[in-house]
């Protein structure tokens, strides 16, 4: 049985405009939010090719690099971008990215030289390292000389990446979204992120998480002091500029509250899932069962032979993580992983805590 394969991409177009340096892309622009404010403090602008063909952003580039036309083409985008800078609203920056191995090139020091660069990030990606390392820290200086700050994209994830921290000592170390995908779930990842943001705190620099897609994430960002974020969840690119997402500015104070309640286990509350307990088949792992008052009965946890239910154990959200920690793990042993569950003064259910979070801040807490 054969099985259909995608047509070709037909570059011939895109590559004689390419050698005729006629391709100028348009711009689109994403929020860069302040997670402790939840209000956008800045704008990273992307590069969005009509075509055609119709292909992402880092295939026209590759192919511009083969053409040895990347050069020009990183310049005209930096020169639309900054043309932009005037009609940013106070407060807030915008950031082009360029590659390292082009930062030093005629037409992109031409786009950079003889204008401020005042509240302009130059972003360095992680593709193609710079031949140079002398060349790529004087055209760095002359940013930073012009006003302008570093950033450092894909940090986290490779030794070329915290490498490049090292030399380049960057003003914005943005994280990859490898590390930032399912980091509310996962206590390693959590604790990488912490890792870089002290890092970054000693370069007396900014950590940036981009690729937010789910309020779980936020949620955990902003609990780990994350200062800044970027992605979807917080706000999709548009042409120059874009709004936030709504309901985020709302929710980033929220959480931001929560998380200045350090002793409390409000600070480690998620939102939970609800459904009757009578009627939860097919219900999500970690759906709190209300019994007929609508009060937390149980909660469904993993099992040897597929979904279980765990007893619920409920706390006030004023509760002590050191005190709650101790009645999780007093539970029957297949019970004591089990979220435990956050109700009002009426008993119902408010949210979770993940019970190894929920250790984590106990320790944390003994040992201040």
């Amino acid at each position: 049985m054969q099985t259909a394969t995608a047509p070709a991409v037909d570059w011939t177009a895109a590559t004689a405009a390419l050698l005729r340096d006629e391709v100028v892309p348009d711009l689109v622009a994403q929020p860069i939010v302040d997670l402790s404010a939840g209000r956008i403090t800045g704008y990273e602008l992307l590069a969005r090719f009509p075509g055609p063909p119709d292909a992402p952003p880092d295939a026209w580039f590759a192919l511009a690099d083969r053409l040895g036309r990347a050069a020009g083409l990183t310049g005209r985008v930096l020169e639309r971008a900054l043309a932009l800078r005037p009609t940013l609203s106070k407060d807030t920056f915008l950031t082009v990215n360029v590659e390292p191995h082009l930062i030093t090139e005629p037409e992109v020091t031409e786009a950079l030289r003889g204008r401020s660069l005042a509240r302009v990030v130059v972003e360095l990606t992680e593709h193609t390292q710079a031949p140079d390392s002398n060349a790529l820290e004087r055209a760095l200086t002359a940013v930073r000389e012009a006003g302008g700050l570093v950033a450092v994209d894909d940090a986290g994830t490779g030794y070329a990446g915290l490498q490049q921290m090292l030399t380049v000592r960057p003003d914005i170390v943005k994280l990859d979204r490898d590390l930032v995908s399912g980091l509310d779930a996962d206590p390693i990842r959590r604790a990488v992120v912490q890792l870089l943001g002290d890092l970054t705190g000693r370069m007396d620099a900014w950590l940036l998480a981009e690729g937010v897609e789910t309020t779980a994430e936020l949620q955990a960002l902003v609990a780990l002091g994350v200062p800044l974020g970027q992605g979807w969840r917080l706000g999709r690119p548009a042409p120059p500029f874009a709004e936030i997402a709504p309901g985020t500015a709302e929710d980033v104070r929220l959480f931001a509250a929560q998380a200045t309640l350090g002793d409390h286990v409000a600070a480690l509350m998620r939102a939970c899932p609800t459904a009757p307990l009578g009627d939860h088949a097919g219900a999500a792992l970690g759906t709190v069962l209300l019994d007929a008052d609508g009060r937390p009965a149980a909660i469904v946890v993993p099992g040897a032979g597929g979904p279980a239910l765990a007893p619920a154990l409920t706390v006030a959200p004023s509760s002590s993580p050191v005190d709650v920690a101790r009645r999780a793990l007093a539970r029957e042993v297949p019970f004591r992983g089990a979220p435990v569950v956050c109700t009002n003064a009426r008993g119902h259910a408010i949210g979770v805590v993940d019970t190894a979070e929920l250790v984590e801040a106990a320790i944390r807490l003994n040992s201040a």
